[in-house]
């Protein structure tokens, strides 16, 4: 009970502090804002100008500070990169020591955009470098002459500090556009010159902060310069009434140097004042200025003075109403407490919050917590995406283990619930010649410009809200939230159009081909796998289309989907003219076929295709088995290429190839008189080389020439009036009676040699072939009869 009223007591002591103490200031405010406004606000007014040209002007000093840092920093990484140093340092102009060094500087320009360009100079080559122009040229013949100069100047390297050189404009009125860095190579030289590279910044970097600052003050009328010590004008931002007299600026520059560094000045120009702030405070000891006109400052004052002044009766009456409902302000605690668990910052002005110890502390704990969930915020962002990918795909790939439950967690987690209840349309990107895009880049530039394509395509996409990710190597799915669809007709036109946006902005700007198709409605995740294989089928309509098509879901009606075959009369009409060597007719033969054939699938035209490779070769083989000869490696390279063909040119080319240089083959063999003979040549050669092995056979030297055994066998016999074994065994025969006659080798050893094995079958052949058995034999050559071994 007693903790109760004193509970009470510190409630109704607090009601009366506040109620009194508000009440109080409250007549102080209404006596006193009455009496001063006018004064008040006059010095309000200037005091905002100096702080505003001041803050300005910092701002301004911070974007030179910025620009010398950028500048220095990037010529100093271009040091770092040996493809930069192997320009600088090449002994003889090489183009290609030039191109990479062009690479590296591009790389840079994709994160900074205020490089205007940058210039490498070989000293020892007397050769220039422009990444604006591409030109490679000498000191006399490079377009700036100014720079080239002064880098050619021994004083001018010996001297220069690392101050930005601005650079001259012809016209009075026009500002510098461009101040450029040099970075010397360190060390001293002979020659007194050095390798340099020279970084050239937009100027117009220098007031870019300042505009964005001043679109949104309360002053809009005031103009900022950038001015060099020589009273040229490196940037400026002027308000629409100034800009309307441009010598007036440059007189104003010009002047700059009679001004007081940060000292607000009265000037006349065109007879009308001016408020001037001006400062150096910079490294470069550029001048920087803002200028507002009086009359702009002061036209507003005697207006608010009334306006105030009506503010004042009312703030007096709010503040009454108020006094009375004083008493509900207790229920503040609760309140600031709900703010804060609610993501809202509390008043730091109101004295329960900041006269409080315990609200002191639950600040400063969701203080900390708020922090916390800013850097979490900022992780998920860098790999909101890459979590966006892992679980799309496997949703399109059936290759998620998580639980429905789970899934739908994960996608309410990244912001994707509409996946799982609205109605979708995906679309599918598939980059066009991907077997080239990926021999001409590397694993990191294909990756990059994958990113690249899906940064475009979620850039031209702002309308339309969809989800943009890489699945394959060489695919991209899009899938486009059409809740408020009932038609797919009303939003065709509108996916059409987006999809043409995004193959002109990737051709223009990564010089990359895709062909497209999109899908009909469909709702549910369960559609997703199967939709995401039929747009894979329909992508491969593009064999008809070419690259660079779009493909509808009504293009499917336009293919036959029956089995297509070549007519067998074709077939042999395309075997005869090969085998005629008509090339002219086997193309308009082919020409007759393609045109029924690109109306099929995919995969039928493919199969097609191959049957009719295989058929057309293997009835000219059967012609013309000599035509086997060397050709399995012909044929590997045609499969290879007809596996990389994506669209009907492709197909043609391998087609055209394959029936080329078959014909070619025919016609060579035809007009080769002596084929027979080599070919005889070739079996004896064979023969003689391997007759001691025992594995040698008809079917073992039809395998070495490539060709059928029964077609070897009946050349040789048509040729030799026997077969090739009784050849072989007459040969050995004739080997045998050598070793005997001429050496004293064993039988065992020679039968070994010659490829026989002793058995009864060798005598029983023996003594058929020499009219006498094996030991009349070694009688009749004068041999002992018992020398077996």
């Amino acid at each position: 009970m007693k903790l109760s009223n004193k509970t009470q007591k510190g409630r109704t002591s607090f009601l009366r502090k506040s109620f009194f103490s508000f009440l109080i200031i409250s007549i102080i405010i209404t006596v006193l804002l009455t009496t001063f406004l006018t004064f008040n606000y006059l010095r309000t007014t200037i005091s905002l100008i100096n702080g505003y040209n001041e803050k300005l002007i910092a701002q301004s000093n911070y974007s030179i500070t910025y620009l010398d840092e950028t500048a220095k920093k990037f010529g100093n990484a271009l040091y770092t990169d040996k493809d930069i140093i192997a320009y600088l340092n090449m002994d003889e102009n090489d183009v290609r020591v030039a191109i990479a060094a062009s690479r590296v500087i591009d790389k840079h320009f994709l994160t900074l955009n205020d490089i205007d360009s940058v210039y490498l100079y070989n000293t020892g080559l007397d050769l220039y470098y422009s990444s604006r122009s591409g030109e490679l040229k000498s000191s006399s013949a490079f377009s700036d002459q100014a720079i080239a100069k002064l880098l050619t100047d021994k004083k001018f390297v010996k001297e220069y500090r690392g101050r930005p050189i601005v650079a001259s404009v012809d016209e009075a009125t026009q500002p510098a556009n461009v101040c450029s860095y040099i970075l010397f190579e360190p060390g001293n030289t002979e020659s007194g010159l050095k390798n340099a590279i020279v970084v050239n910044i937009r100027t117009k970097a220098l007031t870019n902060s300042i505009q964005a600052i001043n679109s949104s003050d309360a002053v809009p009328e005031t103009s900022f310069f950038v001015v060099d010590t020589g009273g040229s004008i490196l940037s400026m931002a002027l308000s629409p009434d100034f800009a309307h007299d441009m010598s007036e600026v440059r007189t104003l520059g010009r002047k700059v140097q009679e001004l007081d560094g940060n000292m607000n000045q009265v000037q006349k120009i065109d007879g009308i004042s001016y408020l001037v702030s001006s400062s150096k405070s910079n490294a470069n000891n550029w001048y920087i200025m803002g200028v507002t006109p009086f009359k702009k400052i002061f036209k507003d004052v005697i207006t608010a003075s009334i306006v105030s002044a009506g503010i004042v009766a009312a703030v007096f009456i709010f503040c009454a109403v108020i006094c009375l409902f004083l008493a509900r302000r207790l229920n503040n605690p609760i309140q600031a407490i709900t703010k804060i668990i609610n993501g809202e910052a509390p008043e730091k002005s109101n004295p329960l919050v900041s006269d409080t110890e315990e609200f002191q502390v639950i600040l400063s704990v969701f203080e900390s917590m708020k922090e916390q969930n800013l850097q979490l915020d900022k992780l998920m962002r860098e790999t909101g995406y890459a979590a966006k990918q892992d679980l799309l795909n496997s949703l399109l790939s059936e290759s998620s283990t998580y639980s429905m439950n789970t899934i739908l967690d994960k996608l309410h987690d990244l912001d994707l619930d509409y996946i799982a209840s609205n109605q979708l349309c995906m679309c599918l990107f598939k980059i066009d010649n991907y077997s080239v895009f990926r021999s001409e880049n590397s694993q990191e530039e294909r990756w990059a410009l994958r990113y690249a394509i899906v940064n475009i395509a979620s850039e031209i996409a702002e309308e339309i809200p969809c989800e943009i990710f890489s699945c394959d190597s060489d695919k991209f799915v899009v899938l486009v939230d059409c809740a408020e669809v009932t038609q797919f007709k009303l939003v065709q036109e509108k996916i059409e159009r987006y999809l043409r946006e995004v193959q002109s902005k990737t051709q223009q700007f990564i010089r990359i081909s895709l062909s497209m198709t999109y899908s009909t409605l469909f709702k549910g995740m369960e559609h997703l796998p199967s939709m995401y294989n039929s747009m894979k089928g329909s992508i491969q309509l593009k064999i008809r289309y070419g690259h660079g098509c779009i493909i509808s879901p009504y293009m499917m009606d336009e293919i036959n989907m029956d089995d297509f075959h070549v007519p067998v009369k074709k077939e042999e009409q395309l075997i005869e003219k090969v085998l005629e060597g008509d090339i002219e007719g086997v193309f308009v033969i082919y020409q007759s076929i393609k045109k029924q054939l690109y109306n099929c699938s995919y995969n039928e035209i493919i199969s097609c295709i191959i049957h009719l490779i295989y058929c057309l070769y293997s009835g000219v083989l059967s012609k013309m088995p000599a035509i086997k000869d060397n050709q399995d490696l012909f044929l590997q390279e045609l499969l290879h290429n007809l596996q990389d063909a994506e669209v009907s040119t492709d197909i043609d080319d391998v087609m055209n190839t394959f029936l080329t240089k078959l014909c070619s083959k025919v016609m060579m063999l035809k007009n080769s008189s002596n084929n027979n003979d080599y070919l005889i040549q070739r079996i004896l050669g064979i023969v003689e080389q391997e007759y001691s092995d025992t594995g040698l056979c008809l079917s073992s030297i039809a395998e070495k020439l490539r060709m059928s055994p029964n077609y070897v066998g009946r050349l040789f016999k048509t040729s030799y009036g026997q077969s090739i074994a009784q050849y072989i065994f007459d040969l050995r025969m004739k080997k045998l009676d050598d070793y005997m006659r001429s050496t004293n080798l064993t039988l065992s050893v020679i039968i070994e040699k010659i490829g026989l094995e002793r058995n009864n079958y060798f005598y029983t052949r023996f003594k058929k072939h020499f009219g006498m058995s094996l030991s009349e034999y070694r009688l009749h050559l004068g041999h002992d009869v018992d020398d077996d071994d």
